[in-house]
């Protein structure tokens, strides 16, 4: 079942800085990228530690906790600390609403 949901008006995004919201329960962390969208679990693989708390650089989410990095678009966890991959949620904007 896909649930939408309006959570953010797009234009409080900041081009890559992670931003995190509560929806249905699940902490998010989003991402704006080159004007799209990336929404994935508030969490680093490594500690339980919020990405929304992390920074983006060359298209990456790194943890401010330890530095994991990890790909906004697929939650691949890309560098050790972190040891699994992050659930990602789809996301869009729709008439200036992600």
């Amino acid at each position: 079942m896909s649930i939408s949901k309006a959570v953010l008006a797009f234009d409080r995004l900041e081009e890559g800085k992670p931003h995190g919201v509560e929806v249905n329960g699940e902490k998010i962390a989003l991402v704006r990228l080159n004007d799209k969208v990336y929404a994935m679990e508030d969490r680093c693989s490594h500690e339980d530690y919020p990405l929304s708390a992390g920074w983006v650089n060359d298209g990456k989410l790194y943890c401010s906790l330890h530095g994991a990095q990890f790909d906004p678009a697929t939650g691949k966890a890309l560098t050790l600390p972190a040891y699994e991959n992050v659930h990602t949620y789809p996301a869009r904007v729709i008439d200036g609403t992600v």
